[in-house]
């Protein structure tokens, strides 16, 4: 019987970022929306502001391609 895979609680959040012609980009934080500050590391390795995204915001950030093959990593799930 297989064991079942720990339970990671995270987030997604379009937060500045000057790697992104838009200006956002859509990173991934550990632990709930709600228990973050003003700043978090994001699973990437870098730190970044964390504010309030509007709705375009959301639509417009590319995602975070390293916190994504990260968290897949985490899951098990391949490339």
């Amino acid at each position: 019987m297989s064991q079942p895979q720990a339970q990671q609680r995270y987030f997604w959040l379009p937060v500045p970022d000057e790697s992104s012609s838009y200006g956002l980009v859509r990173h991934a934080f550990a632990g709930t929306r709600l228990d973050a500050g003003t700043a978090d590391e994001a699973f990437c390795g870098n730190t970044f502001a964390l504010a309030n995204p509007s709705e375009m915001d959301w639509i417009h950030a590319k995602t975070c391609q390293d916190c994504n093959t990260l968290l897949k990593e985490m899951k098990g799930w391949p490339r």
